[in-house]
């Protein structure tokens, strides 16, 4: 199977002493051998990338376990937050999760109302092995 045609990947980022930080995320195609992570809040994104753009992904189930029986690969990703990739990331994501994209907007926007304000943003992982 394809990452980008799994119902969700599980992705682990890692802190300067090496501890995985994992995560359940949306998943779209963008390119060959790269995959996108929208996400209407950017920002623990900023901070998990800041320290090292490793991370290893793991197709997942909708439940965003882990399918044991699908490979571990190595990737280096990058958060976006404007641009072409943003708009095609967001609008893949829409079209592919339908109405789950839309709950997670609107818990966005309820976080935004309280004053947490954070931008929509991609995270672009490239495969490397």
């Amino acid at each position: 199977m394809r990452l980008s045609d799994a119902d969700r990947v599980v992705v682990t980022t890692f802190d300067a002493a090496g501890n995985g930080t994992p995560s359940a995320e949306f998943v779209v195609a963008l390119d060959e051998d790269t995959v996108g992570l929208w996400t209407p809040h950017s920002s623990p994104w900023v901070e998990r990338l800041a320290l090292s753009n490793v991370v290893s992904v793991q197709a997942a189930s909708t439940a965003g376990k882990a399918l044991r029986t699908e490979p571990v690969f190595e990737g280096r990703a990058e958060l976006v937050t404007e641009g072409p990739r943003l708009d095609t990331a967001a609008q893949a994501t829409r079209t592919k999760y339908g109405l789950a994209a839309g709950l997670v907007r609107a818990v966005d926007w309820a976080w935004e109302v309280g004053g947490t304000r954070s931008p929509d943003g991609v995270v672009v992982i490239h495969i490397v092995g």
